[in-house]
């Protein structure tokens, strides 16, 4: 059973409980009827053409890519030399003509005997299958790998995608109650299973993966393996007289040419949207029905009615199954009473019998149906148990991990703090004895300092002493000249007042 299955039984289930109860019913259909022109529901889907050109092409051209692998071409490269005798691993027939044309090697030779060399070429033919041609129909799988690859995830992402989108708008108002209801419900689907499943495509879909399979499996081959591992081509290629000659190379060209020059997308779509608007009356129940859904979750869990609406539930079914019973009983009590008075053949009277046993069968079953799952709770809630045990035995040697890593930690902290006060004590030490030796030599250079001062402030103040005494005597020489000048000029007023 597959998901849509689940959820159709499960709505026909519900649908058919709800159809039961008059109040449930009549909230569906006033939550039915209710707005219905604002309901509409838009499907979105995408028809895909496919272009069958390239399909077919690739399908042609693949078979001669497998006839050119199994051509399994390659190249003998044979490497010779001059080896000792012993370290010879066979004899070829260029070995042996090459020793025709050098005799000096024969160390030994008797006629009666063998002739017996001292050296010995020695050729070495490895097999390449590095040829360009292989390298080319690699490079071409590469390519068809990747444009079929490309395409058929485009296929298969736009035609197998489903868009739905839901709105729904419903209110509802009576005296004691009132109900709004607003669905806005968008639903996006990639590769969905229901339109792949039932794809109009998928014949052309399945040639495009069987091609694609067919890539990877001559991808997979040993030739291709090998030449993997060498440097892949690039274009434009050379065409060699292989790839020009040999008919099964000529058409691996061919298709290479053709998916060179493709330059399509290979496929087409077309976006078609599909809007529903107005439901009809079943589509409107239903939509109703989940409306009603989530105001009865909505109150059940607000109100947490989870226990008491559990309780009145396994309360009815116990009625129920008990009525179930009586009402068995009752009947084949009366059909017995109807056999003995000759009212009904034994046939009926055997086959209710046979139902009471089937139905008491089926409690039986259940019974045991419950016991089994008593028993595998019992062994889970053992497993669970044994966990748990070994859980917390795992706990408790994380713990003690975890404190011997802590203690760990604490000691390294502790050693570390230690190192660093040392460090520290270390260059306070070294920073004051720097410090006093700073000191003493600014000290030492103060001094120094002072003395030149001292020195420079004594011949400063000798300079200033002997330049007062010579400015003494130069002011009175000033003096007496100035002395004589008040003389002079007093003889010559006298002069004066004589000559007058």
């Amino acid at each position: 059973m597959n998901d849509l299955d689940a959820y159709y039984r499960a709505l026909k289930s519900y649908r058919d409980v709800i159809d039961n109860n008059r109040q449930c019913t009549q909230f569906k259909n006033a939550l039915a009827t209710s707005n219905p022109e604002n309901d509409s529901l838009t499907i979105t889907q995408n028809t895909c053409v496919i272009d069958e050109d390239w399909i077919n092409e690739i399908e042609k051209g693949l078979v001669f890519i497998e006839k050119a692998i199994k051509e399994n071409r390659q190249f003998i490269d044979s490497n010779g030399e001059v080896l000792p005798i012993e370290k010879v691993k066979h004899v070829s027939k260029e070995s042996v003509s090459h020793l025709a044309k050098h005799s000096n090697f024969i160390t030994k030779y008797n006629e009666n005997e063998d002739i017996t060399p001292d050296k010995l070429y020695s050729v070495e033919k490895l097999n390449d299958y590095a040829v360009y041609e292989n390298r080319f129909l690699y490079m071409l799988l590469c390519y068809l790998r990747d444009f079929v690859t490309i395409r058929a995830n485009d296929i298969l992402s736009l035609s197998n995608k489903y868009d739905g989108t839901l709105k729904l708008d419903k209110k509802i108002t009576s005296p004691k109650h009132k109900f709004t209801y607003h669905v806005e419900l968008r639903d996006e689907r990639s590769d969905d299973a229901w339109l792949k499943a039932n794809n109009p495509i998928n014949s052309a879909i399945d040639r495009i993966y069987s091609i694609l399979n067919s890539i990877v499996s001559f991808l997979n081959m040993p030739l291709m393996e090998v030449v993997s591992k060498e440097a892949m081509i690039s274009p434009p290629i050379t065409r060699t007289n292989v790839l020009k000659m040999d008919n099964n190379f000529r058409g691996a060209v061919a298709l290479y040419d053709f998916i060179l020059a493709y330059d399509k997308p290979g496929y087409t779509i077309t976006e078609q949207r599909t809007q529903v608007a107005p439901f009809n009356k079943d589509a409107s129940d239903e939509f109703a029905q989940v409306g009603a859904l989530l105001a009865f979750l909505t109150y059940k869990n607000s109100l947490s009615l989870e226990p008491v609406l559990k309780g009145r539930f396994d309360t009815e079914e116990q009625k129920r199954k008990e009525n179930e019973i009586k009402e068995r009983n009752d009947e084949l009590l009366q059909l017995k009473n109807r056999l003995e008075n000759m009212e009904c053949s034994p046939e009926e009277y055997i086959l209710l019998l046979e139902k009471q046993v089937s139905a008491m069968n089926e409690e039986f079953w259940r019974v045991d149906e419950l016991n089994q799952t008593i028993n595998q709770l019992s062994q889970s809630k053992n497993e669970l148990e044994a966990r748990l045990g070994n859980a917390n035995i795992e706990i408790e040697s994380v713990r003690a991990e975890l404190e011997n890593a802590i203690i760990r930690h604490n000691d390294e902290i502790d050693e570390l703090k230690s190192e660093h006060e040392n460090y520290i004590q270390g260059l306070m030490l070294d920073h004051e004895e720097k410090l006093k030796s700073a000191q003493d030599d600014c000290n030492k250079r103060i001094d120094e300092v002072k003395q030149e001062m001292q020195a420079v402030t004594d011949k400063l103040n000798q300079d200033i002493a002997n330049k007062n005494e010579s400015l003494n005597e130069s002011i009175a020489k000033l003096n007496l000249l100035n002395e004589e000048y008040q003389a002079l000029i007093t003889e010559r007023d006298a002069c004066k007042a004589r000559i007058t």
